[in-house]
């Protein structure tokens, strides 16, 4: 019995944001782990050749029985109401892989799409507030799993023994506003003016959005450096030995962002603004540092805190470590497969 993998794969481009990332790594899981029989259909194609997309959907409406669906807001709001017509009129199985934290506030606002995703087989969320969100909702058949990453989580003995100064700062998403990235730069420049030299510098890594690229290269200077974008299998090379990474989000309804699966991989704490879903993936003083979303400007009270108590971050490394291992795929395919009825 085949399976569609349905989600964004980015046409023939390499895309490196979260969605896509995901997508991708659920499709070679299936693969890895012995499923064969697996078609993929690309949302990329929506906008940018619907009748590609169409064409494409057919096909696997013909073949395929089963469907694991990975959709963001735009996403949902268009194929929702297919994958509820294929659910209850076609006997067709759609197991939803949830895509950020915005499902259970969608659905308390929409009696649609709570009746869209209540017809689903499973409903898969990453975070376990958001899951509890959703059964509250009357959502039956939303059910907890993790999101994952297909990394190899650092050795503790590969792990730092000492920081000297300057203490090396990253930051690894897009490169986009919303992600606080002016919020970082300025934390930076603020704690080196105070010092009067350069006691904290700051590497970005990822894809540069568009609208986002002139302001950004106006704030890249000598404290801060824009490194490139890292394949996904290399992150934890990438993260390695820097002091932190800092993750001050300007979404509050962030999923659990595989960034800071790659930060734990690599036994790197994270200073983070705390959006909804923070303190089920991180915890204070144990894995990062974490300050009120309300709150931005504590950032740099946090980076400076973290200047002053190297002992303390230094502790917290093997503890990254340790909590990396709740994101590991073979977790999730093994659950996936027995969901699903998939023998192997």
């Amino acid at each position: 019995m085949r399976i569609c993998i349905v989600g964004h794969f980015g046409g023939k481009k390499v895309l490196y944001n979260g969605q896509t990332i995901k997508t991708i790594m659920l499709y070679d899981t299936f693969k890895r782990y012995g499923v064969n029989d697996v078609d993929k259909l690309d949302t990329y194609y929506i906008k940018k050749n619907p009748v590609l997309f169409i064409f494409m959907f057919i096909k696997c409406l013909i073949s395929d029985k089963k469907y694991v669906v990975l959709l963001a807001e735009n996403g949902r709001h268009i194929l929702f109401p297919v994958f509820y017509f294929m659910s209850k009129y076609m006997k067709k199985e759609i197991y939803h892989y949830g895509i950020g934290g915005e499902l259970a506030r969608e659905a308390e606002a929409s009696s649609k799409v709570k009746k869209y995703i209540s017809s689903f087989k499973s409903n898969w969320m990453e975070s376990v507030e958001l899951t509890e969100n959703l059964q509250e909702l009357g959502v039956r058949n939303a059910i907890y799993l993790p999101n994952f990453k297909r990394l190899k989580i650092l050795s503790k003995d590969d792990l730092p023994s000492e920081y000297t100064e300057p203490y090396r700062f990253c930051m690894f998403s897009r490169v986009v506003k919303e992600k606080g990235i002016e919020d970082a730069v300025s934390a930076v420049r603020a704690i080196n003016e105070e010092h009067g030299r350069q006691i904290a510098l700051l590497d970005i890594f990822g894809p540069i959005d568009t609208a986002f690229e002139q302001t950004f290269h106006q704030l890249v200077g000598n404290e801060t450096r824009y490194c490139g974008i890292v394949p996904p299998s290399e992150s934890v090379g990438a993260l390695k030995g820097y002091y932190m990474l800092l993750f001050p989000t300007r979404f509050r309804y962030e999923g659990i962002p595989g960034t800071i699966i790659d930060a734990l991989s690599a036994g790197l704490p994270v200073i983070a603004r705390r959006w909804q879903y923070c303190d089920e993936i991180l915890q204070h003083r144990y894995t990062g540092y974490i300050y009120d979303f309300d709150k931005p400007d504590k950032l740099k009270d946090m980076m400076e805190y973290a200047i002053s108590h190297v002992a303390d971050v230094l502790d917290m490394c093997p503890n990254c470590l340790e909590q990396a291992e709740k994101y590991s795929e073979e977790y999730v395919i093994k659950y996936i497969k027995e969901r699903m009825g998939i023998a192997g």
